[in-house]
């Protein structure tokens, strides 16, 4: 018998991270808003949208886990919802507590941060880092 070659014949695709939301300065993108929904039971659900040239939304949101410093681990869930009106962002808030409710789970809190005032989409980032670390602080107790 001769050898056989269990090399693939063309190169694995990449797997996308449909969490990541990547802005465009240049296309006329910046970030938008960005929510975090959490249950008493400790389920955490993120939301984050982009606004587009044309004004309209890209929103991503997931269920995680939640560190104190925090960073989303554990993403499951994932749901990407493209080219939307801004409403759909409190519409979408709205949803996710919803369906925390449905699963019998009591929602302890919602914290939200708005991106729209800041133009520099390098500001925007740093400043959602930041709330990010601090709004982990207020929901996971060290």
């Amino acid at each position: 018998m001769g050898e056989v070659d269990t090399a693939p014949t063309t190169p694995a695709k990449p797997l996308v991270d449909l969490t990541a939301l990547e802005v465009d300065p240049a296309k006329g993108e910046r970030f938008y808003k960005v929510a975090i929904v959490h249950s008493k039971q400790g389920t955490t659900y993120r939301i984050v949208a982009k606004v587009l040239a044309d004004g309209k939304l890209d929103l991503v949101h997931f269920v995680c886990e939640l560190s104190a410093d925090g960073t989303m681990n554990g993403k499951r869930r994932i749901r990407r919802i493209e080219s939307q009106r801004p409403e759909r962002f409190d519409a979408e808030v709205a949803t996710i507590q919803k369906e925390i409710t449905d699963k019998g789970e009591e929602v302890q809190g919602v914290w939200a941060h708005d991106l729209t005032e800041i133009h520099d989409v390098a500001q925007q980032v740093s400043s959602l880092e930041a709330w990010m670390v601090q709004t982990a602080k207020e929901i996971v107790p060290a």
